[in-house]
């Protein structure tokens, strides 16, 4: 299959990581149907990234949604991408508009100041983090927003067919997306909304105005 599971010992971050992007990228278009492009826009304007906006790219994989955000914040916006993948940022680099840039790092540990970005969204990510792992990957993500920022998490619905065909099994089992709710309570987002779009469920939060670092 498409990942590579990382070993105890290895300076890979622990978890599971994208090895060969071209065949993540070919397998992700047939899960979608031909309509990625289409529910990938829908993130995008769920997520509420404007022009002007410091988006930020949480397990971006190859780029493909950084790039949709980047013309979303056109002109005057900025987006980085994060994956902890090093072929998939070379894959990203390859093909970033001049407002977008990806660096290697995890979601447990973004690497940047407080209060950073506008907008942080991760999408088709949360599954490959390790369960006891994911509440300090949002805890990051509230971190790096600025206060009255927002956050666009979004994961594959459960489906035998799914575990089939993109995941290789073992996370997507273990995968229940309605706790994303509870995962971003818990680290002080505000709910704003939640749904349904082809093959995915997504969640929608605000880091309130005023809250604590």
């Amino acid at each position: 299959m498409v990942r590579q599971r990382v070993r105890p010992g290895d300076p890979a971050p622990r978890g599971e990581i994208i090895g060969r992007v071209r065949m993540y990228e070919l397998i992700s278009a047939i899960a979608f149907g031909g309509r990625r492009r289409r529910v990938y826009g829908r993130v995008v304007a769920l997520s509420g990234a404007r022009p002007g906006d410091r988006v930020m790219d949480v397990g971006c994989s190859g780029g493909y949604l950084a790039r949709l955000l980047a013309a979303a914040v056109t002109p005057g916006g900025q987006v980085t991408g994060v994956d902890p993948a090093a072929p998939a940022i070379t894959y990203a680099r390859r093909r970033a508009p001049g407002n977008c840039s990806f660096t290697v790092g995890t979601a447990q540990d973004l690497g940047v100041p407080d209060g950073s970005f506008d907008v942080v969204t991760s999408t088709l990510a949360l599954h490959h983090i390790p369960e006891p792992e994911r509440p300090a990957a949002f805890s990051e993500m509230y971190r790096v927003l600025r206060p009255g920022g927002r956050l666009l998490v979004a994961d594959f619905r459960p489906s035998r067919r799914r575990l089939a065909l993109h995941s290789g099994g073992h996370a997507m089992r273990h995968n229940d997306p309605d706790l994303i709710g509870d995962l971003a309570t818990a680290a002080g987002f505000r709910l704003e909304g939640r749904g349904d779009l082809p093959l995915l469920r997504y969640f929608q939060a605000i880091r309130p105005a005023g809250g604590g670092a």
